[in-house]
């Protein structure tokens, strides 16, 4: 069993992403700054992948990063010591809509409609989707030297768990169309 503090730098280091998420969800349901509402590249990416999630998900992420830093201090993990909060939110961020591009690609090359998964493949495009997201993170996290193998691991799975759970939970208070 891993110990508490393991657990603990687990939490600080999923909790910027699940801020972020949550207030992205709420800004593309309720169509805040529509403006930049624009696809990033409607043939290669579809409708769904637009620059108000390029511009609005790091922004957000870095408000998660306030919580972070208050639990990062509270526990004592010592994971944000010496990091700029704003660097690191803008980077997470970015990481976590920049790792998403590539699974649209394929899917829109499938010829997968966006926010639909494949019928042929329906569990890889459905561990993909709430993965590829953790990928992005868990290298901005080893670019800014927090973490070791051992939280990038259970980070990933632990995050594709937890991108799940919120999933469902959004989906239960109608701030997402469609559950996972």
């Amino acid at each position: 069993m891993l110990a508490p503090l393991f657990w603990q730098k687990i939490v600080v280091m999923i909790l910027p992403l699940i801020v972020g998420g949550i207030l992205h969800m709420l800004v593309v349901r309720f169509d805040h700054f529509s403006f930049l509402k624009i696809p990033l590249h409607l043939q290669a990416l579809g409708a769904n992948k637009t620059w108000r999630g390029v511009v609005v998900m790091p922004l957000l992420t870095v408000l998660g990063m306030w919580p972070a830093e208050v639990l990062d201090a509270l526990w004592n993990t010592g994971l944000l010591t010496g990091h700029s909060m704003l660097g690191l939110g803008l980077a997470l961020g970015l990481g976590y809509v920049i790792s998403e591009l590539p699974n649209s690609y394929v899917k829109r090359r499938m010829g997968i409609k966006p926010g639909e998964t494949s019928e042929r493949f329906p569990w890889l495009f459905s561990f993909l989707d709430q993965t590829d997201s953790a990928v992005g993170c868990i290298i901005v996290y080893a670019l800014f030297g927090i973490g070791d193998g051992a939280l990038w691991t259970v980070l990933f799975f632990f995050g594709a768990i937890v991108h799940v759970v919120v999933n469902l939970i959004l989906w239960a208070c109608g701030l997402r169309r469609q559950p996972l």
